[in-house]
């Protein structure tokens, strides 16, 4: 598992040797406040927050509705063989108390699906966009799917290489 996400960490520093002219690393996509990658790959909860972590960046954090709206659409339009995208909430430290891992700020309550957050899927504590159903589902950390990170416009960390 650990040379697999070696190689997609490597695809990935690929990513942001150019600069797109909005300030966005190549392959990242500029939202209405930030500068976002869709995971063409999946992997666990821990290891998308890793990937990102990796390059000074987060599994993204939709704060307010635009940026949320933003994150549904362009997933659904966009990436539609992933229908699921691990964001970067969870109830990990308090059951039933969903937040945003970098703020500690309360997950909007508006944006879960039908009856969700559930727990029925035996301790799902890690959050997912329905990218399709523009909702939040709460899903086991281990499950797969793939993830969006979120960067500042202009980060993560530039990579000089030679």
């Amino acid at each position: 598992m650990l040379h697999k996400m070696a190689a997609w960490m490597c695809v990935l520093l690929l990513l942001f040797v150019a600069i797109t002219p909005e300030g966005c690393p190549l392959g990242w996509v500029q939202g209405p406040s930030s500068c976002f990658f869709f995971s063409q790959f999946g992997g666990t909860w821990a290891d998308a927050n890793a990937i990102c972590k990796g390059f000074e960046t987060k599994l993204a954090e939709p704060a307010d509705e635009i940026t949320f709206a933003f994150l549904a659409g362009h997933a659904a339009s966009e990436h539609p063989l992933h229908s699921q995208f691990y964001l970067g909430g969870s109830d990990m430290f308090v059951e039933g108390v969903w937040e945003w891992s970098s703020t500690k700020t309360q997950v909007n309550p508006n944006h879960w699906e039908p009856g969700n957050p559930s727990d029925d899927n035996n301790n799902g504590d890690c959050l997912t966009l329905n990218a399709p159903l523009k909702e939040l589902n709460d899903v086991q950390c281990t499950a797969i799917f793939a993830f969006i990170c979120e960067a500042e416009s202009g980060e993560p960390e530039q990579v000089v290489i030679g």
